[in-house]
């Protein structure tokens, strides 16, 4: 999905991550990916992404189709450019793993571990 955008993958990755600080923790791969998404869509949209862009990041599903491996097992992974030097892994847990995959600097990115419910207690939709 190559779309000429005012601003650096690596200056959308920062923005990207800063934004998923303030994230909740997620109970779910499914709901981990809908904040993957909608945060990504979020951070683009304020950088300043055209709609078209936007759109089709909007259109992604968690599926082997749109890029992600591993789906419906316990870790799924997409590679969040096209040169796969970012790569998120969502748990089924709903812990999320952003990791760098340039192979002179493997180093983890981010982390959002997945949401323990203890219980009794009721679930609230992350993000």
């Amino acid at each position: 999905m190559s779309h000429h955008l005012q601003y650096t993958f690596a200056s959308r990755l920062d923005a990207w991550i800063r934004h998923m600080k303030l994230a909740k923790p997620c109970h779910t791969q499914q709901m981990a990916y809908e904040l993957v998404i909608d945060s990504w869509v979020q951070t683009n949209a304020e950088l300043g992404a055209s709609q078209e862009f936007l759109k089709a990041l909007r259109r992604r599903r968690l599926c082997e189709e749109h890029g992600w491996r591993g789906v419906n097992t316990s870790v799924a992974h997409w590679d969040l450019d096209d040169a796969r030097t970012v790569r998120i892994y969502l748990h089924e847990d709903g812990s999320i793993v952003v990791q760098q995959m340039d192979s002179q600097n493997l180093q983890i990115l981010f982390t959002l571990p997945g949401h323990r419910e203890r219980l009794g207690e009721v679930s609230e939709r992350c993000a």
